[in-house]
């Protein structure tokens, strides 16, 4: 789960939730998912149901909330079919991550030749000390990148 502060100026708009706050869940009726609200009334209103099939939560999952607040930085949860929890985010909220992702790659992309430089020159030290050991293993990682 996110941590709260990472909500920043950009995201303001957004609501910090998780799934343990009270939902819309799902069931099956006639054949198609019908929607009810928190007090278990059916949601009848076309935009919110719009707003929830667009989430496209798979028919499969089990144990599915989906967030009341539209706002909300994670709008549902539910089980796949071995189990495991999946997570749908708000569009923006993804956005704002996805953002600070990369600029944190880009980052990395700069600092990466100073860091070989460092292994090369722990890898020429005598000897097999902690700090050669743990270059080995960094350049191993890196001469054996997946996909190169």
């Amino acid at each position: 789960m996110p941590d709260s502060t990472a909500i920043s100026q950009p995201a303001s708009d957004l609501h910090y939730v998780d799934d343990t706050q009270p939902g819309l869940t799902r069931k099956v009726l006639r054949g198609k998912f019908a929607y009810f609200n928190i007090e278990g009334k059916r949601i009848k209103d076309e935009s919110e149901i719009k707003r929830i099939n667009a989430l496209a939560v798979p028919p499969a999952y089990t144990d599915v909330w989906i967030c009341a607040d539209p706002m909300g930085h994670l709008q549902a949860t539910g089980r796949d079919a071995r189990g495991r929890k999946q997570y749908r985010y708000h569009p923006r909220w993804r956005e704002i991550r996805d953002q600070d992702k990369y600029s944190r790659l880009i980052e990395f992309g700069h600092a990466l030749p100073k860091v070989r430089k460092q292994i090369e020159a722990q890898l020429a030290q005598p000897g097999m000390g902690r700090e050669k050991v743990m270059a080995t293993v960094i350049s191993l990682l890196d001469v054996n990148r997946p996909g190169f």
